[in-house]
């Protein structure tokens, strides 16, 4: 049997502990599923229960994050479902016809599933993966997989560790390796300097009105300068090299020395789930992906389903907890708990943080846009290392093809990922806006034959 709730969120980052918390303070009952088994989302990874971390996210940029993390996990009216995944959403609507939702669950401990009148989807989002030759070798990283590591247990995967990309995470990222007691050999942004000046002075009262962003950036400045962590601007990447693991990091015509590569070239919506359960999506911007639509009250294009936070488009923790706490309103609404004028009143501080937070956010996307600075490839670099599809099998086929077209010829897109690390390459190089990428099926996330087993005698009972 289900357990049944009113609302079902789906991610325990800030957007998601922003909703939860609001829709108890009207008496929802509410649980929160998410992969990791602590709540904090990417932006706040926590270690282990078993682990001590001295200091942990201390710096003043966590602390509203922190505080708010605090109240989640003290609140006893939250049903806290972590190390789950979500296979699959499917509509259930009640007897009257109005919105209702089973989702299923993957765990450890098998197959589950949560019944829910409504859901909010705020499910984050990850790096943009970017191929290049010598992508595939042990010691290359997403930028946001080291920072993990750094985050929840201190470890620094690597002895000598280069970062490169377009985004200014990595600055940060950087600095936080350096301070955890690593080596980082240069900081390599592919757009030259005075490009990324000319950004921000295009929206001078933007970058004046969020000068705490600034701020962290320069604070990782002068710490790499510390350090005497090489900064590098117009340093386009070329190639990974090396035997059995990464030797180097060939880019700007020079060799870089290192064991770890960090590549940071943006981030991209997780949209698996929205897509699955037929939402309306858009373009997420410079980076790739697909971020779902939604109306003022981050009310999705299906009836009952709720988006927000990243699964939105990339804009930040801050613009995803304003997110959040809109939604959790307008849920409360929706379910007839608090009436309009009540709402109205509710969300319009966020509204106003949370648009706020979004300009600066496309100010960011201006400044990092990786389009013009992609690596060149081979014929026999991967694009989807899942199932091994070099270019070369995907070349002959981008003409008047789709994206599910090119997936059923080459298997690109079939593997572990569902195709979230090699969709957007794949777009890209069909060239055609109108492709709605992926189908989006069950089961979003990998499973067991034991656990598929198990959900189709449910269902065919």
């Amino acid at each position: 049997m289900a357990e049944r709730f009113d609302v079902a969120v789906v991610g325990g980052g800030p957007a998601g502990q922003a909703a939860a918390l609001r829709l108890a303070e009207w008496g929802a009952s509410v649980a929160v599923v998410d992969e990791q088994p602590r709540p904090g989302g990417q932006i706040l990874r926590q270690p282990p229960t078993a682990f001590a971390v001295r200091g942990w996210m201390a710096g003043r940029s966590y602390a509203e994050l922190r505080s708010q993390l605090e109240r989640f996990g003290a609140d006893p009216d939250i049903a806290w479902r972590g190390g789950r995944s979500v296979l699959g959403i499917a509509r259930q609507p009640d007897s009257g016809g109005e919105p209702g939702f089973a989702v299923t669950l993957s765990s450890a401990e098998g197959v589950d599933r949560i019944a829910a009148r409504r859901l909010l989807i705020a499910t984050g989002c990850q790096d943009l993966a970017v191929p290049l030759p010598g992508w595939t070798l042990p010691g290359v990283y997403a930028a946001g997989g080291l920072q993990a590591f750094l985050k929840s247990q201190r470890i620094i995967p690597g002895e000598r560790v280069v970062l490169a990309g377009t985004h200014p995470l990595q600055l940060v990222i950087a600095a936080q390796i350096v301070e955890a007691g690593g080596a980082v050999e240069a900081v390599l942004f592919a757009q030259p300097r005075a490009g990324m000046i000319a950004a921000m002075a295009s929206a001078p009262t933007i970058a004046l009105r969020h000068a705490g962003n600034m701020l962290i950036a320069a604070a990782a400045m002068r710490t790499l300068l510390r350090h005497r962590v090489p900064v590098h601007f117009g340093t386009l990447v070329e190639r990974i090299v090396g035997e059995d693991r990464v030797e180097a990091l060939v880019a700007g015509g020079r060799r870089w020395a290192c064991d770890t590569v960090g590549l940071c070239f943006g981030f991209v919506p997780q949209s698996a789930l929205p897509r699955m359960i037929g939402a309306e999506m858009r373009d997420a911007g410079a980076a790739g992906g697909w971020a779902a639509l939604h109306d003022r009250w981050m009310r999705s294009t299906v009836p009952g389903l709720f988006v927000a936070g990243e699964t939105t488009g990339v804009a930040g923790a801050p613009a995803a907890m304003a997110a959040g706490e809109i939604a959790g309103v307008g849920i409360a609404h929706d379910l007839g708990m608090i009436d309009e004028a009540a709402a109205e009143r509710h969300a319009a501080a966020a509204r106003a943080r949370r648009e706020g937070h979004l300009r600066f956010a496309r100010l960011l996307d201006r400044l990092s846009d990786p389009r013009p600075w992609f690596p060149a490839l081979d014929a026999d670099t991967l694009v989807c290392r899942c199932e091994d599809v070099p270019l070369s099998s995907i070349v002959p086929l981008v003409d008047a093809r789709s994206a599910n077209a090119v997936k059923l010829a080459t298997r690109c897109g079939m593997g572990a990922c569902q195709g979230r690390n090699c969709e957007p390459t794949l777009l890209r190089l069909l060239g055609n806006p109108d492709d709605p990428g992926f189908a989006s099926r069950f089961p979003a996330r990998p499973a067991t034959i034991a656990d598929l087993a198990y959900v189709a005698a449910r269902t065919t009972n």
